[in-house]
């Protein structure tokens, strides 16, 4: 299933949980219907490429990502904790971390949604992540650190590459430091690209993978990496139990500000004034609900009054609105 799909296989999730309706039947009628979860959900690229049980798919990625074979491919991995804390700055907690046998450190960061500060945020992550490879007492020797976004969206729109490797270097162009490295994958770019030429590994992992979210698999060898990864996509592997955690994690206003964002998006808006209008909408229908509840809150507590009702009453029924999340103008 695509990614409109997901969403909204989650928020029909959502909805019955909440009703009270038969989940279970709700569950099997979408797994009749769709065999692939959607590669690129935060959660499920997680649990796919952040299992040491996958470690080979991930250390394939990697390599087709980083454009690494031979002597210098990544043939095992160690994941890390994906937090970084810290008493001095914001913690972060990125999507994957893993580091090979020198100890040199793969993050992978997965977005959709294109902002201003998602740059500063991939320099950010760049900075906590080479401080939390330097242990107190040790030297300035620092491992190599490649910092992997996998994005729908161009960061260099000008460009026709759809794969970018970003190095601090000086005004000739020449490399001051190689050891950091922020690759972006744009995505997208490359699946609505002239890519059919490029045979290279990473385009063959982006061929496979939309094949998968579009339900239409390419053919590949039974002992194959995709092949292997075909099954760990299989939505029905993917538990019950977790699908309604995730439907539940989903609030009503982040699928409203989805579907928003989607209505722009089709209305042929800029990826900029989409968000903005998106935003705009759902907060206004928001602060619009909870005007309306606020004033219903009023007229509620008026009407107690006015029955007579007693104080420690009427102070019980305030409590009780207050827990729902909006306390009566006084």
């Amino acid at each position: 299933m695509n990614r409109e799909q997901y969403t909204e296989m989650l928020h029909t999730i959502n909805k019955i949980h909440k009703a009270n309706g038969d989940v279970h039947k709700c569950i099997a009628e979408y797994r009749q219907k769709f065999k692939y979860v959607y590669f690129y959900n935060d959660t499920i690229i997680k649990l796919i490429l952040g299992n040491p049980e996958n470690e080979k798919i991930t250390a394939n990625l990697f390599n087709a990502i980083l454009k690494l074979d031979g002597a210098s491919s990544i043939d095992n991995l160690t994941f890390v904790n994906p937090s970084v804390d810290s008493v001095l700055c914001k913690s972060i907690t990125s999507d994957i971390v893993a580091q090979n046998k020198h100890l040199e450190r793969i993050v992978m960061e997965v977005q959709h949604i294109e902002d201003e500060t998602y740059n500063d945020r991939l320099v950010f992550y760049t900075a906590k992540h080479t401080m939390a490879c330097l242990a107190h007492g040790q030297g300035y020797l620092l491992h190599t650190l490649n910092l992997i976004s996998l994005q729908m969206f161009d960061g260099f729109p000008e460009s026709k590459d759809y794969l970018h490797s970003v190095r601090l270097k000086n005004q000739e162009n020449k490399e001051f430091f190689k050891k950091q490295t922020i690759t972006l994958v744009e995505v997208p770019k490359f699946l609505k690209g002239d890519y059919a030429s490029d045979n290279s590994l990473l385009a063959q992992w982006l061929r496979f993978v939309d094949s998968l979210n579009n339900e239409k698999p390419l053919a590949v060898p039974e002992d194959s990496i995709f092949a292997q990864l075909q099954k760990k996509m299989e939505l029905s592997i993917f538990t019950e139990e977790f699908l309604v955690h995730e439907a539940m994690a989903m609030s009503d206003r982040e699928y409203e500000l989805y579907v928003e964002k989607k209505h722009a998006r089709k209305e042929g808006l800029e990826e900029g004034r989409a968000e903005g209008r998106a935003e705009g909408r759902a907060e206004g229908r928001a602060e619009g609900r909870e005007e309306g509840f606020t004033e219903g809150c009023d007229a509620t507590i008026s009407i107690l009054r006015s029955l007579g009702v007693s104080d420690d009453k009427i102070a019980e029924a305030e409590a009780q609105l207050k827990k729902m999340g909006h306390a009566p103008q006084k």
